[in-house]
């Protein structure tokens, strides 16, 4: 009797001091990411250029441009919330070379190269940096938005605010704040999330083509989600492809659906 009465007047301080370890430590669980020194070398086989793109804040992001020969014009990718640009710039030459589009692909802050502190706005604005770059060098009518899970806010944003010829969503989760509740449903996630990215809005406001890939059998981001933001979504012109048995990280390996989807997508 004695130790439960001492373990009921200790619960509260547990249950906050869990509280507080994941509001303060939210950053880890979302963004999987890791340094790369500055003088870190890239080795890719197709030409490439490094860039460094500063904002406002002083913050300096890290990307790559693959160029193709004669491109047919430029994916901007952005990447999922685990690894750097050394692993997914292997990507991006992939689909510069299968596709021959020239592709931007960048680190978001924290990841590879790129500084500054995370802030959800701020992030947000990093992705528009790399926008105004690509409209540099292509028209609007040339350049393909691309989102890879996490990458899908990011993408959503940039063709909010712009207007590119079509945009493409990986895996791609409805927000944050879903994926929060489906995984910790006994948590106010609501009142905890630093992060509150989302798609549900910004896929109504968009009407280029819009194309979507997933995996039914995604246990990290699961398949409801790429059916909801399909049906959200506003574009005229939309198609959405299910790769079956497919998880969230393993979609190339069913090369038939997956690349099959993308070379109607990228075509």
């Amino acid at each position: 009797m004695k130790k439960a009465k001492r373990f009921l007047k200790v619960l509260p301080f547990l249950i906050l001091l869990t509280l507080c370890m994941l509001y303060f430590f939210q950053e880890k669980l979302i963004f999987y990411s890791s340094t790369l020194p500055q003088e870190y070398e890239y080795q890719f086989e197709l030409p490439f250029e490094e860039l460094f793109l500063t904002a406002e804040d002083g913050a300096v992001l890290n990307g790559l441009h693959f160029k193709a020969k004669n491109p047919k014009g430029v994916i901007l990718y952005n990447h999922g919330n685990a690894g750097e640009l050394d692993v997914w710039g292997q990507w991006g030459e992939l689909l510069a070379n299968r596709y021959n589009y020239d592709v931007v692909i960048w680190d978001y802050r924290g990841y590879g190269k790129s500084t500054g502190k995370r802030r959800q706005q701020l992030m947000l604005d990093d992705g528009l940096l790399f926008y105004a770059y690509c409209k540099n060098l292509f028209k609007d009518d040339l350049i393909s938005v691309y989102g890879r899970s996490l990458g899908g806010f990011f993408a959503t944003h940039m063709v909010k605010n712009n207007n590119p010829k079509k945009l493409v969503l990986e895996s791609t989760p409805t927000s944050i704040l879903e994926v929060a509740n489906e995984s910790y449903p006994f948590l106010p996630s609501k009142w905890l999330l630093k992060f509150k990215f989302q798609n549900t809005e910004n896929i109504k406001k968009i009407n280029i083509a819009t194309y979507l890939i997933h995996g039914t059998e995604d246990d990290l981001i699961p398949f409801e989600h790429g059916q909801r933001l399909f049906e959200l979504s506003g574009a005229e012109i939309k198609d959405f492809f299910p790769i079956a048995n497919g998880n969230h990280n393993d979609l190339s390996n069913f090369e038939d659906a997956y690349f099959g989807a993308l070379d109607k997508i990228l075509e």
